[in-house]
């Protein structure tokens, strides 16, 4: 058998590592492409309803491309509105102190080239005065590297603040909230605007001294090295980087989709643990086996949650190894190359100690040179995970914005009347353009009520509740009664028929959960008027409280009287003896009971006195007799009542009723007057 030589051994050795590496890059490759449709598929969220699916629009690819350009510009439009915003004279004083940072690295090396080249000529008073002026040097040099970071951090904070206030006005105006939240099915509003924002804004802050700083750190190197290397060696290393760029670019993971998804997995976990809070009672009644199927929940979105973030870990350890090769590595033996081909193909000869001093400082430079240059190619990682922030702001912003016009509402009813149509071909011919007006009095006329997903709950319905005179709406589950006051509050655009009603601020709706606002027992009778620490926070005052009930009706605060007389009512003014009056803060969801929270609900009735209340079974769990006694003190305030009840004996409170049969056949609904 014939020996090979070293020669054919070195190729047939290379022959098998080059067709190794090239079946284990494929076979890595195809399995990253695998994790990638895996990770897509843990992802997958259950069907949306009809109606949410046609108002939600189709979501972009998240990707660094013209869109995520557009959607960043617009984003940083609000973050800086103008040039001589707070915001922006924070970037102009960070472009200042990265400018400094660069010259001093650059004033820094050439001492160290200096104070190298003093040592080896032995001149001890040169080595002394580079000494003394390093130390030096190192004051400002600390002082503005700590700067960048304070300035850094002052950067996203003031960007997070700017577009979360941004996010608040629009998120809570016109009912967004609810339009983004129910009908067009926007998922965890909640944590773009907290989590999503804040990584955001960290996320920019710091691509802006990740970018600056190595452009000009290149440009300021460069010409300084070209004094000892000239401008061709450093061109060599610049070509050198850009086909890395390319390379790396091609063999990167959709790191802003992964991130963008992990953002989505994070935050269904997280709403599943509070729908567990939320729901906590309601658990409890049938644990076991409730606790047992939570539990299961849970663990499969934890399951989901890791085993995308062990998918996205590996591939980026790929990335990072490929990264860590090319660019901090052999990047630093190309360099030396470039150093020394020049010196080796020169045929002068050059001092040795003022070589020795040139290499210091021309290393030292050009090692900041390849720092600068490896950070502006590994820009594009922090550029994809801004993409995959920027993607989730975005459609938030983009959703809020369109639901608070007027041209996103008519789209929303439009895209509502389709499925109307779809659903109830018959109503075409009956339909009756929708309009909504506002009167002295509340008025139905030929309305018909659909739900979001466009199935008819009623049709062609007409009464009037006239002041002075209540009406009680009675029916089944599923008829019609909750969507009634849906749409008479706006929440539900009108499909059919004219509503004439009060405008917002003489109708005061009441759900069967009332909602308890974060603050004192005063706060809570008053709201929906802001709490008083919030309103009178900048004033500093605080109202006094005494333990007894008559004491506390000749305190400073004017409301009180109202207050308490609502409470006495509503007979919970025994409340204010609890702690601190008015003033104390208590968890009121978890202090009061079903009872009490509905009867503080009443007690807000009562203070705001509007023209018109609307009360959907907000008294369900009083008792009977305390619930009559509720109704009688609604009615001796003069308020008109517009009830949804079961209970029979409060017919005597109002004087029409109104019955929804929840009838597909006809209209699905009764309208009759009371002799009370």
């Amino acid at each position: 058998m014939a020996v090979l030589s070293k020669h054919q051994q070195r190729v047939v050795t290379l022959a098998f590592v080059g067709g190794g590496a090239f079946v284990g890059g494929r076979v890595l490759h195809l399995n990253i492409k695998r994790f990638q449709k895996e990770q897509a598929a843990l992802c997958e969220t259950h069907a949306r309803s009809a109606a949410q699916q046609a108002l939600q629009p189709r979501k972009a690819k998240v990707a660094v491309n013209a869109l995520f350009a557009k959607r960043l510009q617009e984003i940083l439009r609000i973050c800086m509105p103008s040039f001589t915003s707070k915001e922006a004279v924070l970037v102009i004083i960070q472009s200042c102190l990265l400018v400094s940072r660069t010259l001093l690295t650059d004033y820094i090396s050439g001492l160290e080239g200096i104070s190298g080249q003093s040592v080896i000529n032995q001149d001890w008073p040169l080595f002394a005065t580079n000494l003394a002026a390093f130390a030096w040097a190192a004051v400002p040099a600390a002082l503005v590297n700590s700067g960048l970071k304070y300035m850094q951090a002052l950067i996203s904070l003031a960007f997070q603040q700017r577009l979360t206030e941004h996010l608040h006005d629009c998120y809570l105006s016109n009912r967004v909230y609810y339009v983004a939240s129910t009908l067009r099915g926007l998922s965890n509003a909640d944590q773009r605007i907290t989590e999503d924002v804040q990584k955001f804004s960290s996320a920019i802050s710091e691509l802006f001294s990740y970018t600056f700083k190595p452009m000009l750190d290149i440009i300021l190197f460069t010409r300084s090295l070209a004094r000892t290397i000239g401008y061709k060696g450093q061109f060599a290393l610049y070509a050198y980087f850009l086909l890395t760029s390319a390379f790396l670019r091609s063999i990167s993971p959709p790191l802003a989709l992964m991130t963008a998804q992990e953002a989505a997995l994070a935050g269904n976990f997280r709403n599943a643990h509070q729908r567990i809070v939320s729901h906590a009672e309601e658990i409890a009644f049938n644990d076991p086996p409730g606790g047992d199927t939570e539990r299961m929940i849970l663990n499969d979105h934890l399951n989901r949650y890791m085993r995308h973030s062990r998918l996205s870990s590996f591939q980026k350890f790929i990335q990072q190894v490929a990264d860590g090769f090319t660019i901090k590595y052999t990047a630093s033996v190309i360099g030396l190359l470039v150093y020394a081909a020049p010196l080796y193909y020169s045929k002068e000869t050059r001092d040795s100690k003022q070589l020795t001093g040139d290499y210091i400082r021309s290393m030292r430079l050009m090692m900041n040179t390849s720092s600068a240059i490896g950070q502006l190619v590994l820009v594009y990682k922090r550029v994809t995970a801004l993409a995959g922030h920027t993607s989730r702001v975005s459609e938030l912003l983009e959703s809020v914005k369109q639901l608070s016009t007027k041209e996103g509402r008519e789209n929303r009813a439009h895209a509502l009347q389709k499925m109307v149509e779809t659903n109830d071909p018959d109503k075409i011919a009956t339909y009756i353009t929708p309009q909504l007006k506002y009167g002295p009095s509340i008025e139905f006329k030929n309305v018909s009520l659909y739900s979001p997903d466009g199935a008819m709950l009623v049709r062609d319905l007409s009464f009037s509740v006239p002041t002075g005179q209540s009406t009680i709406i009675m029916g089944p589950n599923g008829s019609g009664k909750s969507s009634l006051f849906r749409v008479l509050a706006e929440l539900w655009p009108l499909q059919s028929g004219v509503i004439s009603r009060p405008p917002r601020g003489e109708i005061f709706y009441l759900s069967q959960r009332p909602y308890l606002v974060r603050g004192t027992l005063r706060d809570q009778v008053r709201y929906p008027t802001p709490p008083l620490s919030v309103s009178r926070a900048t004033k500093g005052k605080k109202w006094s409280s005494s333990a007894s009930l008559q004491s506390l009706k000749h305190t400073n605060h004017p409301d009180d009287n109202r207050v308490l007389d609502a409470l006495d009512a509503t007979e919970i003014g025994y409340l204010v003896h609890r702690g601190d009056g008015l003033d104390q803060l208590q968890n009121w969801e978890e202090t009061l009971s079903g009872g009490e929270k509905q009867r503080l609900a009443v007690a807000r009735v009562l203070y705001h006195n509007p023209r018109y209340a609307v009360l959907d079974e907000c008294t369900s769990a009083v008792s009977a007799d305390g619930e009559e006694n509720l109704y009688k003190n609604l009615r001796g305030s003069g308020i008109t009542l517009l009830s949804i009840a079961h209970r029979p004996a409060l017919k005597k409170y109002h004087s029409a009723m109104l019955c929804l049969d929840g009838s597909k056949s006809g209209c699905g609904w009764k309208y009759e007057r009371l002799d009370n």
